[in-house]
């Protein structure tokens, strides 16, 4: 499947100083596992996943120019697109099952999360 205008995501900024980044890649570790246990790539069981990835990089002090030095911080960004709210609903009563994993995300999100897109429909796309 492709992604298409319409369809549902999420995406959330993070900025964590680098001596702290063990624990958010261990919970994108644990969240990635739940994901391949729990999510599908086709059919029509829920949640059908279009698009889970995740991004990391250091914080340059200019993003434009890596030679300006870095500034002490990791940036990560998640991002998952589902066909429509009822994938998202199924991704998010699947999610609140594993009350560890959720707990961790919300204390992650409350400590470090810069920007966070929840629930947004796709604007544009490469259809």
């Amino acid at each position: 499947m492709s992604i298409k205008r319409g369809n549902i995501g999420f995406h959330v900024s993070f900025v964590v100083p680098n001596d702290a980044t063990e624990r958010i890649d261990q919970f994108i570790a644990t969240h990635e596992q739940f994901m391949r246990e729990t999510h599908h790539l086709s059919g029509d069981q829920e949640p059908i996943i279009l698009s889970y990835s995740v991004f990391k990089s250091p914080e340059f002090n200019n993003p434009f120019d890596p030679n300006s030095g870095e500034t002490g911080n990791t940036l990560y960004g998640l991002t998952e697109i589902y066909c429509g709210p009822e994938g998202v609903q199924a991704h998010m009563t699947l999610g609140q099952q594993r009350e560890a994993m959720f707990a961790e995300l919300e204390d992650l999100t409350n400590t470090y999360c810069v920007a966070g897109l929840l629930g947004a429909p796709v604007i544009a796309a490469m259809e």
